[in-house]
């Protein structure tokens, strides 16, 4: 009867040693994954991760951006994590049509008072290094709407503010250098930033003019084209008709010459020679015309005369 109760117990302990080694070997099993679940961090390319510990309350950042990996046993189960990225980002301003980017264009004065409306995008990336002390003053993980979209529109109201509306047009590559070097400044100067955001590319897509200014602009370019182009023919037929006239007293000069040389050479009198010339070029325009007429010289006291055969009767 006592062999009996002892092997009884021994059965029993046995059977609770068992279930005890299987509810150790099953919560191994099961447990141990779910810990290396809770307890590891996903670190993605272009982002860094930040560990929130509530009961430590402690927080750090892990990763930079360049790399991927998965980090076992980095946190505490309950702690949670936020993704911040660090990539190069971006924020577009413009309008086109019904369509928008992050936000409309900013509307702008210029130096004289007209209305112009500025379409810009900029792209910046994170310090992965500042990325912790940026998130404790951005939680929301909201600095791009909150912060970098009021100082850009900021910078470039001031920057145009400067410039009248001729300038905006001559002056774009100096304006948009100048957009650059003071976005940046003004990134760097914010406080709550923390010198966080490094900016890489501002690129100034257009300064949209007011209609009414760019017809007028056109119509004031085609009125200087045709006062131009009016000025040139002007000169043309100044140029020209000096040009004749000059043609014309040569001829003159060269012709009064040779007659003074042949009446010197003939004995003649330089008028006699000179009425000659005259009659034989009047022949030489007769010839050129396609009727036939035959004309009639006479020479009289007074010089010589040519009379169409025709005319005699009339």
């Amino acid at each position: 009867m006592w062999n009996e109760k002892r092997i009884f117990k021994r059965s029993k302990i046995k059977n609770v040693l068992k279930s005890t080694v299987a509810v150790l070997i099953l919560f191994v099993l099961i447990g141990t994954p779910i810990l290396i679940v809770c307890t590891t961090v996903h670190v993605k390319v272009g982002y860094t991760a930040i560990i929130i510990d509530p009961i430590s309350q402690e927080m750090w950042a892990v990763g930079d951006g360049t790399y991927a990996a998965y980090l076992f046993f980095k946190k505490a189960p309950w702690a949670s994590v936020k993704y911040v990225y660090v990539a190069v980002d971006s924020l577009e301003m413009w309008s086109e049509r019904n369509a928008t980017g992050d936000y409309p264009a900013i509307p702008c004065l210029t130096r004289d008072g007209l209305s112009v409306e500025v379409d810009i995008m900029v792209r910046w990336r994170l310090d992965p290094n500042k990325v912790l002390e940026l998130y404790k003053n951005y939680p929301m993980l909201n600095w791009k709407m909150t912060t970098i979209a009021s100082i850009l529109r900021e910078t470039v109201r001031d920057v145009i503010a400067n410039y009248s509306a001729i300038e905006t047009i001559e002056k774009r590559a100096e304006i948009g250098t100048i957009l650059y070097n003071e976005f940046e400044n003004r990134l760097t100067a914010d406080r709550t930033l923390l010198n966080a955001v490094i900016l890489e590319e501002l690129d100034l897509r257009e300064i949209a003019l007011p209609q009414k200014f760019i017809d007028a602009i056109e119509d004031k370019l085609a009125a200087e084209q045709e006062m131009i182009a009016a000025m040139y023919r002007a000169n043309t037929v100044i140029i020209t008709a000096q040009a004749n006239a000059n043609a014309t007293l040569i001829q003159a000069n060269a012709t009064a010459e040779a007659i003074a040389l042949i009446a010197e050479k003939c004995g003649m009198n330089a008028s006699e020679v000179a009425q000659l010339y005259i009659l034989v070029e009047a022949l030489k325009k007769i010839a050129e015309t396609n009727n036939q007429v035959i004309f009639l010289m006479v020479v009289g006291e007074n010089g010589q005369y040519i009379i169409p055969i025709n005319e005699l009767g009339d």
